[in-house]
């Protein structure tokens, strides 16, 4: 009798950590497929490669596909200073998109680095960014990017991406060219 109770204890205790250690592998399974799911919208400020223009990212790292993505401009800018080019006016601002997948990436030229006026504290972007995921939950965020963040930050030269690196060394070659003697 006292080894069937021994017995009985160590199956139900097994049991219950069994059951235990299930229900946390299917919490961990659906947060991760909930991960899958869910979109992430960024917007960041970046320089071109030849750190010549001034522009606005706007990215999904998430990896899940965003849904009716809204970009609403609250303090706009005129592009490269002229009145007639304010961001608000491009069409993905008007417009929006519908799909936005993972990975995937917008750029907007914003005004040459060097017309852009880094002292102010009252230089700078604002957006507010709307969408939803696949299962229809809505996600708002607003970002605040103000000039004076970007400027002073190092670069290489040459750049270290292959794409940078192209026009750097064609450059490169072409001034080498124009000092060749002509004969």
């Amino acid at each position: 009798m006292e080894v069937e109770l021994i017995l009985s204890t160590v199956l139900a205790f097994a049991t219950v950590c069994y059951t235990i250690i299930n229900l946390m592998m299917w919490l961990e399974s659906r947060a991760t497929r909930k991960q899958k799911i869910t979109p992430q919208v960024i917007v960041y400020l970046k320089t071109t490669e030849d750190h010549l223009t001034l522009c606005v990212h706007i990215k999904n790292i998430g990896e899940g596909c965003a849904r009716n993505v809204q970009v609403r401009v609250l303090k706009d800018y005129n592009q490269f200073g002229k009145e007639q080019y304010p961001l608000s006016n491009l069409m993905f601002f008007k417009n929006g998109a519908s799909i936005f997948p993972p990975q995937y990436e917008l750029k907007f030229y914003i005004d040459s680095v060097k017309n852009i006026d880094y002292e102010s504290n009252n230089s700078y972007i604002e957006l507010e960014v709307l969408y939803q995921d696949i299962d229809n939950k809505h996600y708002r965020e607003v970002y605040q990017l103000p000039f004076n963040q970007i400027v002073g930050t190092n670069y290489s030269n040459p750049p270290e991406t292959y794409m940078g690196q192209i026009p750097y060394y064609l450059k490169e070659i072409s001034k080498l060219i124009k000092n060749l003697p002509k004969e």
